[in-house]
């Protein structure tokens, strides 16, 4: 995955946010968001990242946004 560019505005860190998760029997999902760690601004959506384990112990992907959330926040005007 493409590494998350500066702030446009200060130059500060760029991060991946957790703001909120959730668990069922079936899997685990994250929503997040792309934040400056210095100056707080950020993309103005959410986004997810779920994951299950298989019965072998691996862990299966059922839902991925982190690539689309890097290339939004890198390519934003």
């Amino acid at each position: 995955m493409e590494e998350l560019k500066k702030c446009p505005f200060c130059g500060g860190k760029a991060i991946f946010n957790t703001v909120s998760n959730s668990s069922s029997h079936h899997g685990v999902g994250f929503d997040f968001e792309i934040e400056c760690e210095d100056c707080g601004v950020k993309l103005p959506k959410k986004y997810r990242v779920e994951f299950s384990l298989t019965d072998s112990g691996e862990i299966n992907p059922l839902h991925d946004d982190r690539k689309r959330a890097v290339e939004e926040w890198n390519n934003r005007p």
